[in-house]
């Protein structure tokens, strides 16, 4: 004896192609859209010094890259900022982002006063994780 609707019939045993194609093609656009901010800050034309100590860190929410290029122009998303504009934007940054860090990417040939100035302005907007990019040294022999 069954029991149910008469109208009711058995499911067929196939996988639903709609939704999964949905979930393919947004996987997809998730790792587009991440591969460009990615490669978003490493566009700008900067020579990174080098550290023994240097390592990768992971990105986090808030956290911000500026760039300083060796005539001394600082460069934000891909623009140049001033120094007041900067400001600006940290007061913001750390407003939405509190705990939020930076990370200050400078030439190896930058001038340092417009490093501290930038230094100060993470202060100014009180922004504590202020952080210098560096690239690994290459593994040298001795003579």
């Amino acid at each position: 004896m069954r029991f149910g609707s008469p109208f009711q019939q058995d499911q067929p045993d196939e996988i639903p192609m709609a939704p999964l194609i949905d979930i393919v093609f947004l996987t997809l656009i998730f790792f587009m859209v991440s591969s460009v901010y990615a490669t978003l800050e490493s566009e700008v034309d900067i020579t990174l010094p080098t550290a023994s100590s240097a390592a990768p860190s992971d990105r986090t929410q808030g956290e911000i890259f500026i760039n300083l290029r060796d005539d001394g122009k600082i460069v934000l998303n891909e623009r140049d900022v001033s120094l007041e504009e900067l400001q600006g934007i940290l007061v913001r940054v750390a407003t939405f982002f509190p705990g939020g860090s930076v990370i200050i990417r400078g030439d190896a040939r930058a001038n340092l006063g417009r490093a501290i100035a930038i230094l100060d302005a993470c202060k100014n907007a009180d922004i504590q994780n202020v952080s210098f990019a560096a690239l690994p040294e290459e593994n040298r022999e001795a003579p």
